[in-house]
């Protein structure tokens, strides 16, 4: 007779088991939904840099823009014609900068077609930017500095744009 081998007969997983499974489960889990919510962070960062670098360089076009409208006027205007050192807010509508109240100043709010325009007196919400436009004499031109504020998950940012306009016609 050869010999006989004895099976033991398992009924199922013991609690250790099973409460070790759930751990490490549970941690794969943590590890999963902690990536999904800095993803999520990170892209509505993401998008309002890039809302901000184009507000930025709006304004300063803005600014390029009333340089260049002085040069067309008939007669034409001396190139720094309302472009004097000074804080200012501007946007697509206006054809000149406005002087900067205190504070709130320069506040960005979209309007019916999704466009931002300047509203100082607009509430502060999560979604509001805030443009100040600073021009500052800079021999033989202008230092045009456009700085953009704004609020993402609680935390404050700023982004900042400089050009030099001259008067190169």
């Amino acid at each position: 007779m050869v010999g006989k081998l004895k099976i033991k007969n398992k009924k199922g997983f013991t609690l250790i088991e099973v409460i070790t499974v759930l751990l490490v489960v549970s941690l794969g889990m943590i590890g999963v939904l902690s990536l999904i919510v800095q993803n999520i962070q990170s892209q509505s960062l993401n998008k309002n840099t890039l809302i901000a670098y184009q507000l930025a360089q709006e304004g300063t076009e803005l600014i390029r823009q009333v340089r260049d409208s002085n040069w067309r006027a008939q007669p034409a205007l001396p190139w720094r014609t309302n472009l004097a050192a000074g804080s200012y807010y501007m946007d697509y509508t206006d054809t000149v900068p406005h002087e900067a109240p205190s504070n709130p100043f320069g506040r960005l709010v979209k309007d019916a077609n999704g466009m931002y325009i300047s509203n100082p007196n607009a509430p502060a919400t999560s979604d509001t930017f805030t443009r100040t436009i600073t021009i500052e004499e800079q021999a033989p031109g202008i230092l045009v500095t456009t700085k953009i504020f704004w609020l993402d998950h609680g935390r404050s940012y700023v982004y900042s744009l400089e050009a030099l306009l001259y008067d190169w016609r």
